[in-house]
Formats: structure tokens, sequence, C-alpha cells
């Protein structure tokens, strides 16, 4: 499986080389990598899924999260024994939905709803749904949404069991320009959540338009 890393660099730089250095060497399998560091996470997804043409899947990477080691082998495995894989997670932030593992395929998992955090996405799935939904950006719930639309598209999200990932870039309250964005933005998710997931279903159209991919 060819994996191409999309790694969101945008705004703060506190913990960038820090993270790139600890999980790229961390990953126990070989990747691509293109950094991103436009602002609006959708878009800057967007714009690292076209640079991505041609591999077999999609790591989303953010610049404040450490990976586990071999992280990406792990990944690689779920995704090739759970061709139904959306989003193939490690555990990093927000609740367990269910808690218990599942072995799928001779893989241990924790289903979810949304796979927050580092996910990797196969081609296959993005070739299904397509973009991220740039309306949610600068910041938002975007990977809600497109979790949404791989459930709806019988894909799997799920994070894998025994594994876990550290949030180092804790920044509520601060003060800083990058959490004055995502409170704003986070202000105005959820009815744009509410508009947004019910027009797909209504619709039943789950994909937005992305150019051939991959």
């Amino acid at each position: 499986m060819k994996v191409s890393i999309i790694f969101l660099d945008y705004l703060r730089h506190d913990y960038t080389a820090r993270v790139k250095a600890h999980n790229l060497a961390n990953a126990g399998y070989d990747f691509s990598m293109v950094t991103i560091d436009r602002k609006g996470i959708a878009a800057a997804l967007n714009e690292g899924i076209m640079l991505s043409r041609g591999h077999d899947a999609i790591v989303t990477m953010a610049n404040d999260i450490l990976m586990p080691p071999g992280w990406l082998a792990h990944m690689v495995a779920a995704a090739k024994a759970i061709p139904e894989t959306g989003m193939c997670g490690i555990h990093t932030v927000e609740g367990l939905e269910n808690p218990t593992p599942e072995n799928l395929n001779g893989i241990l998992i924790h289903r979810n709803y949304t796979a927050f955090g580092n996910v990797l996405i196969p081609a296959t799935a993005i070739a299904k749904v397509g973009a991220f939904n740039e309306e949610y950006d600068p910041y938002g719930m975007q990977d809600a949404d497109y979790a949404h639309r791989l459930l709806k598209t019988c894909h799997i999200n799920y994070y894998l069991y025994g594994l876990r990932a550290e949030h180092i870039g804790h920044d509520v309250g601060n003060g800083s320009e990058y959490r004055r964005m995502k409170d704003e933005s986070l202000g105005t998710a959820l009815a744009k959540w509410d508009r947004l997931v019910t027009k797909y279903d209504r619709e039943e159209n789950y994909t937005i338009n992305l150019p051939e991919w991959p």
C-alpha cells in the first residue's frame, strides 16, 4: 500500500519539528509526505489529497499529536484486512463509543462514529465520498462530516485496539490567535453540521466532487 501523509502545519508551529521527527521515525512503514500550511483545515486536506494522487491511502496528520511506535504499519495492516475501512485512527481525544474491542478480520478495533485525530483513509473511500466540506473552514466539524458520509456509504470508522496517541497541543483559553480562530469556527460548526447532514440525507448524496483520484 502506497501511503501519503498530509502534514497540516497552519499558524501554530510550536511542536512541528518535534512531531515530525517523532512520528516519521516511528511510522514503521514507508510513506511519502506533503506539508500544507494554508488556512482552513478542510481546504488544506483537499489540497493534500490532490497532491497525493497515485497513492493507495492518505494519512491526515496534525502538528501537535505524537503517534505510538509502529503506528503506520498498524494502520496499513488494518486497512488491508478491512476493505470497508473509512477512517482508521489511533485513539487520542474524545471518548470511545465502544470500549470493548471487536475482532474484525483478525484486527481488534473500536468502532466509532468518527475517528478523531490522525487517521488513515484509503483511496477507495476517498473515491466514494470525495472532498472534505470546506463550509466548515477555517476550523470545525469537517472530520465528523466526512465520517458521516463514509458511514452512509457502507464504510467503517474505527480506532485500533491497544494503541494510544498523545495530544500535546492543548491551547484552551490561552488567548492566542489560533485559539480565537478555533473558538469562532466552533461557535458556528454545529449549525452547519445540522444543515449539511440534513441535506446529505434528504438527497441521499454523500459525495462532494473531487477531480478523479487517485
